[in-house]
């Protein structure tokens, strides 16, 4: 079973200035990041079902860099809420 995914303007947005933190940071540094979040969106679109952190929230890690998406899985959906940090301060809503 696939998944749709929907992804909040406000996780849009962050995913956008981390990639632009990242080219800044190294040329191509940026494209790797991309590339990573993509993955992990494709991961969620078959197999949504990881860690639970604050109930209904859910949260995967991105491969090769410190950032989690928190998303929620509704019904044959799975919407993206945001692309955190993982050193940033714990959201009251969706946890760390």
């Amino acid at each position: 079973m696939s998944f749709k995914l929907e992804v909040k303007a406000v996780a849009i947005r962050q995913a956008a200035e981390a990639y632009k933190y990242h080219e800044q940071k190294s040329p191509g540094l940026g494209k790797r990041y991309i590339a990573a979040l993509e993955e992990a969106y494709a991961t969620l679109r078959e197999e949504p079902f990881f860690q639970v952190r604050k109930a209904p929230y859910r949260h995967l890690k991105l491969r090769r860099f410190p950032y989690r998406l928190v998303y929620e899985v509704l019904n044959e959906s799975v919407v993206i809420y945001q692309v955190r940090h993982t050193k940033r301060r714990p959201h009251r809503k969706y946890g760390p």
